[in-house]
């Protein structure tokens, strides 16, 4: 079995790759090339994407030299209130993200979009949880090209309520706080991140080498990167984001049995 067939029956199975035996990824190209390929055979239809490691410490975590995106599929999607089961193999974080959703193409082309184009493309905004994991059988730190080949650790996402008057917000400096089991785990802002807005981090996506020959699309969702950091969950937990004026969600994670 290849290692894009290994990775999406890992996902669903809630098993772990050992990566010795495997032909792994060298380089962040071979690395995209892998998760095109589990795209290709997962049995999930494409959402949107997601960012990741859109923070200078992040970076230097995970060993990259820029953020990277990952597929979000409709298998694993859910809105505020659901219970979300993964596999207690997975070890599971969570990040409190600002989604964007797209009500106009942004079709391929040469010039570069801009932040301002994309806003004007955009249908909503809304507070999103992600869950993230990695189905290979390693530390996050140091394999940042191991985890933009395993779809960019996206383990499942959570969508709150829509925006669509999204004006008067500043989600330049947007705030956030994360509650897990009714106790605050972390806080933060949408400044946390390398870009300036949630807008400016989805023209970072239209522009990147690998989408631009695709386009983003009318209906696409794109989680612009963690306002909290990143939280272990357990099965069990509760969590809550809020993010004041964008409004709240909330979820529980149970054990895949």
């Amino acid at each position: 079995m290849n290692l894009a067939k290994q990775l999406w029956a890992a996902r669903v199975e809630g098993r772990r790759i050992d990566i010795s035996p495997v032909g792994l990824p060298a380089d962040e190209g071979a690395a995209y090339d892998v998760q095109e390929a589990v795209s290709q055979v997962a049995e999930a239809t494409s959402v949107g994407f997601k960012l990741g490691a859109t923070s200078e410490a992040s970076l230097k975590a995970l060993g990259l030299t820029r953020p990277f995106f990952g597929p979000l599929v409709d298998r694993y999607f859910h809105h505020s209130g659901d219970e979300v089961v993964l596999s207690t193999r997975h070890p599971v974080l969570i990040e409190t993200e600002i989604a964007v959703g797209l009500e106009q193409d942004l079709r391929p082309r040469d010039q570069k979009y801009t932040p301002d184009e994309v806003e004007r493309a955009t249908a909503w905004v809304a507070p999103a949880l992600e869950l993230v994991a990695t189905r290979f059988e390693i530390e996050l730190a140091g394999n940042g090209i191991l985890l933009i080949a395993d779809g960019g650790v996206n383990a499942d996402f959570v969508l709150g309520d829509k925006v669509r008057d999204w004006g008067q917000l500043d989600l330049s400096q947007h705030p956030a706080t994360l509650l897990v089991n009714d106790l605050e785990a972390a806080s933060g802002h949408s400044g946390m991140s390398l870009f300036a807005t949630p807008f400016e981090a989805v023209a970072w996506l239209a522009n990147h080498p690998r989408i631009r020959a695709r386009g983003l699309r009318t209906g696409d969702i794109i989680t612009t990167g963690t306002c909290t950091g990143m939280t272990p969950l357990q099965p069990g937990d509760r969590a809550r984001a809020d993010l004041g004026e964008l409004g709240e969600l909330r979820m529980q994670l149970a054990a895949l049995s």
